[in-house]
């Protein structure tokens, strides 16, 4: 069967689906329905590894597919996901299993391959020009974002990410372009909420008009001291979290910068520099293993808090760094109290 026969033998719909699966992202996605982390392409399976060296290895099919596409590159599963949208067009769109594939004739073997490789490239295309269009939309200066908006942002760049790292070949020049300006946008965006909220997190007082004399005094970044018998204590407790009294308590809290605020039967520890970081200890010489549990949890915040103060005072001023990680921007999929923030 030629190229031209098995192209007029597929049902419209099935050589349409390409096109309906992405207006059914974008609607999903406004709805707030698909997941933040959910790939453009689920990478293919292992049973599809040979079926497409049998398909990839034949010269003919070399014209119908994109550069750097062919039988080496699919030498490990993160290798193949250049394969993905090719993949699935011949399992959605021509209802094709692996096993039919290695079964198939090379003349059919090949007319499959070259449809499956047309709505390929027509699937990413259109699917890099929707994710540049969001990008757009989501990374407008005086766009207020709640916690849905972040997430949106957070796919937004997820999902350019992935296809700058993998789908680029299936792109003409312009779709390209599209991506490339799409991911700098919503990178650009991400970076600067991402920013936000870590300062938010770092500096509440800030915001505070009870503490409206702890910025004036203690500017960042924090840089944690805390003394040797602390350490000692630290690593004694974490050991055995049972025989401890309030003294090793306020040892432990004031050894690590904390400050001691005389309450009625509890001592009430608060840090300066992080007042979200509170705690009560009973004035008893025999703490239950809680109160011991607490204080370490607590130190642990503080530690995790100095490390992203850190890495606020390292990155570039001007927007995200070069290499720019989805875990750098977690923080946008698990924010703070606020429920909208708008950045000018």
């Amino acid at each position: 069967m030629t190229a031209r026969g098995y192209n007029q033998s597929v049902p419209l719909f099935c050589r349409a689906t390409p096109i309906l699966l992405v207006a059914a992202l974008a609607f999903s996605a406004r709805a707030g329905v698909v997941s933040p982390t959910a790939p453009l392409f689920t990478p293919p399976a292992g049973a599809w590894t040979g079926p497409l060296g049998i398909a990839l290895a034949d010269p003919a099919v070399s014209p119908f597919l994109p550069p750097g596409l062919d039988v080496t590159s699919l030498t490990s599963p993160e290798a193949m996901r250049a394969a993905a949208p090719l993949v699935y067009a011949l399992s959605h769109s021509l209802a094709i299993t692996p096993q039919a594939l290695t079964t198939m004739d090379p003349a059919q073997r090949k007319a499959a391959i070259e449809l499956a490789a047309e709505d390929a490239k027509e699937t990413v295309q259109a699917k890099a020009y929707e994710l540049a269009e969001t990008a757009r939309v989501l990374s407008k200066s005086s766009r207020p974002l709640d916690k849905e908006g972040r997430s949106e942002l957070y796919a937004a760049v997820s999902q350019l990410t992935e296809m700058r790292q993998y789908y680029g070949p299936w792109l003409d020049e312009k779709g390209k372009a599209a991506v490339e300006a799409g991911y700098e946008s919503a990178a650009r965006k991400a970076w600067e909420v991402r920013t936000f909220l870590l300062r938010h997190d770092a500096n509440p007082f800030v915001e505070r008009a009870a503490k409206p004399a702890l910025d004036a005094v203690i500017k960042p970044p924090y840089v944690l001291k805390p003394s040797g018998s602390a350490e000692k204590l630290r690593a004694n407790m974490a050991n055995n979290k049972t025989g401890w009294g309030q003294s090793d308590l306020d040892a432990l809290y004031v050894g690590f910068g904390f400050v001691l605020r005389e309450g009625g039967k509890h001592r009430m520890y608060y840090h300066p520099f992080f007042p979200q970081l509170t705690d009560a200890v009973s004035r008893q010489n025999d703490l239950p293993l809680g109160y011991v549990q607490s204080a370490l949890k607590l130190i642990d915040k503080l530690e995790g808090l100095i490390l992203e103060q850190n890495k606020i005072e390292s990155a570039p001023a001007t927007g995200p760094p070069a290499t720019l990680t989805m875990a750098d921007l977690s923080i946008l999929l698990s924010p703070p109290t606020q429920k909208t923030i708008k950045l000018h």
